[in-house]
């Protein structure tokens, strides 16, 4: 048996020369070592099975995977893992030797390997970054802590190799900071923190866009440029943070952007020819085809059932963009509400609410608007609105009420330009949005203060670094990288009931872009008519006290771009 294991493994080793021509087998008195070709991508499968003459084999870089039972059943005692690995076979070193070390950087998946099945770890060189023992403290909202007394034993299979990992690259150790705050109250906690000089947490693997604003005008965020330099990822992930030319965390996902839904079923029974979202695929959602649409469906609905309902809020924040990128105010705090783009998006709406087309909003007990639960008590019920603006969280529980339902983005104006007629994948100037996002690797300011010794952006760095690792394998960030190709195409979302939804929404998320609208609001910033309007309310007024759209935009700048000014976001 020994000497068939060996015959086996002698020519799989000759096939991979074969293969790659320039396998070199080095010798020493006690010891065979294999250094394979800077070509070989793949280590085959029992590629080296049984082999108990070969004891040390370097991997070099460019290698990703290494199948099944590759190295199984050798007398290997080290081997050296390459950075670019991105999978290894959990058998790949089965019955391996006791002494087996396996070596490579701190970090990556040889060490998280290693630790997660059993296999002595030696570091390849120096840290990449060394906290010098001191204590990271970590805010994590998504991922959960393998060091709980009640963590579970998933948890803890999944998570606590990864932290160990981690620990051990950057020499650290780790404290889980848990606010004591309500949520709308965090912020000020953080603040205040940062200004008593003890920083209540350095690092963090979930910061809502919504505080971002109001954190980094009171100087409590650092930013984290310079690391995000040093990641691998499309530019606009690194950029969603962008706020007056700093960047305070980083997103690993295209964001999902909000778009309209409709009664399929509805309209059906109303007897149109076609669908919104068949409507949109041919190219025949511009804002005349659209209103042609509205105004023809309006004239076949029952009485008392509207074609539409919006909060003109949410159509300032999502229809403009898709009119050539127009918004209210723009990442950089210029101002977009007087330009034409953005007011023929609210003249469009404005159009539908003189042709009857939009359900009269309901009313709470004081006479308020109730912007929010009309479309509830209404299109997700099945009645009265044939087609809605709702965020995702709200899409995907339409199907659970029984909804046939469909996906459109808004339509467009002028701004966008359809270069080929039926085909709505040639559309340019042509984009979604959203408004809120999770960012990875925030960290608050003053850090340094809790690393004694050390430099604040070295630290900063560091610990934008470590949350990567800590989150990511290395074979998800080579998925993350993959996200810059050009022809890169996200998967439908499993919340759609029909094929075309998911293509249009997938379509969009690669054409969306962040509207700080709701940061700029939570911050209390961009308000007007002497404080009383904010940009929500600004958004509505045209539609609640028939007032112009442009005078009401244009009387409102000033003070809007004054509120900038004054908070130091623009000069």
């Amino acid at each position: 048996m020994r000497n068939s294991r060996r015959t086996k493994s002698f020519y799989a080793l000759i096939l991979i020369m074969l293969v790659f021509l320039s396998v070199a087998i080095m010798s020493s008195a006690c010891a065979d070592t294999a250094t394979l070709s800077q070509d070989l991508k793949v280590i085959e499968q029992e590629a080296f099975c049984g082999d108990t003459a070969l004891e040390a084999v370097v991997l070099p870089y460019g290698i990703e995977s290494i199948g099944e039972r590759a190295f199984a059943d050798s007398s290997l005692t080290e081997i050296t893992l390459p950075r670019s690995l991105i999978d290894i076979a959990d058998n790949a070193f089965e019955n391996h030797d006791p002494n087996l070390i396996i070596k490579g950087e701190p970090g990556t998946l040889a060490q998280t390997y290693a630790l997660e099945h059993g296999i002595q770890f030696e570091s390849t060189g120096d840290l990449v970054y060394d906290l010098q023992g001191n204590t990271v403290k970590l805010r994590m909202w998504s991922a959960e802590n393998p060091y709980a007394e009640n963590a579970s034993e998933d948890t803890n299979a999944y998570w606590l190799p990864r932290y160990e990992a981690v620990k051990e690259a950057y020499n650290c150790d780790f404290e889980f900071y848990t606010s004591p705050s309500e949520w709308d109250d965090m912020p000020n906690e953080w603040i205040q923190s940062v200004t008593r000089g003890t920083p209540a947490w350095h690092v963090t693997d979930n910061l809502s866009a919504m505080w971002v604003m109001e954190l980094s005008a009171k100087g409590v965020l650092a930013d984290i440029s310079a690391a995000l330099e040093e990641m691998d990822m499309p530019q606009a992930f690194k950029d969603a943070s962008l706020t007056g030319g700093a960047r305070y965390g980083f997103i690993t996902s295209f964001p999902s952007p909000e778009g309209l839904v409709f009664n399929r079923a509805m309209i059906k029974e109303a007897g149109m020819e076609y669908d919104p979202g068949e409507m949109f695929a041919m190219g025949e959602w511009s804002y005349g085809s659209f209103l042609s649409y509205m105004i023809e469906l309006q004239s076949k609905l029952p009485e008392g059932t509207y074609a539409f309902f919006i909060d003109p809020n949410y159509w300032g924040i999502f229809a403009p963009p898709a009119n050539g990128g127009a918004m209210a105010v723009y990442p950089d705090f210029s101002l977009g509400l007087t330009g034409n783009r953005y007011i023929e998006a609210f003249e469009v709406l404005k159009r539908l609410y003189s042709a009857g087309c939009v359900r009269p909003t309901n009313t709470d007990e004081d006479g308020t608007p109730d912007y929010w639960g009309t479309p509830a008590d209404t299109f997700d019920r099945g009645v009265e609105v044939a087609m809605t603006h709702r965020a995702g969280w709200q899409m995907s529980g339409l199907t659970s009420r029984g909804l046939d339902w469909g996906f459109v983005p808004y339509p467009w104006g002028s701004g966008a330009t359809l270069n080929e007629a039926g085909n709505y994948k040639s559309l340019e100037n042509y984009y979604g949005a959203y408004y809120d996002a999770a960012y990875i690797g925030s960290v608050l300011k003053g850090i340094e203060v809790d690393f004694p010794g050390m430099d604040a952006e070295y630290v900063t760095k560091a610990l934008v670094n470590l949350m990567y690792d800590l989150l990511y394998s290395d074979d998800q960030k080579a998925y993350i990288k993959s996200e810059a190709n050009p022809n890169y195409v996200p998967g439908p979302e499993g919340m759609f009931i029909d094929q075309l939804s998911g293509k249009l929404h997938a379509w969009l998320k690669l054409h969306a872009k962040y509207n700080p609208i709701v940061m700029i609001n939570s911050a209390g910033l961009g308000r007007s008519y002497g404080g009383s309007m904010s940009l929500y309310s600004l958004a509505r007024m045209p539609f609640l006290n028939g007032s112009d759209i442009r005078t009401t935009f244009e009387t409102a700048a000033p003070e809007i771009e004054a509120s900038f000014r004054d908070a130091g976001y623009i000069q």
